[in-house]
C-alpha cells in the first residue's frame, strides 16, 4: 500500500495537508472534515490524520465507516 492522502481528491504530503486545512479552516472555521481510510490502511495514519485535524482546531470530524456505492 503506499499510504497516499488525498484532500479534495489531490494527492497531498502531510505537511501540506497540515497547510491547506489551516487556510481552509481560518476561511471557514465551522468547516467540517469527514475522513476515509481504505480497509489495508494502517490505523496509525488515520490517527496521524486526526491528530493533524485536531492540532489545528477543525472539532466537526466524522469518519466514513461503511463502503461507498457507486
Amino acid at each position: 500500500r503506499d499510504c497516499t492522502i488525498s484532500l479534495d481528491t489531490h494527492r497531498v504530503t502531510m505537511s501540506a495537508l497540515q497547510s491547506r486545512r489551516c487556510a481552509y479552516y481560518a476561511a471557514d472555521p465551522g468547516l467540517p472534515v469527514v475522513i476515509r481510510g481504505d480497509a489495508m490502511v494502517q490505523y496509525q495514519l488515520v490517527m496521524d490524520v486526526l491528530d493533524l485535524v485536531g492540532k489545528v482546531g477543525i472539532s466537526k470530524v466524522g469518519l466514513v465507516t461503511q463502503k461507498l456505492v457507486k
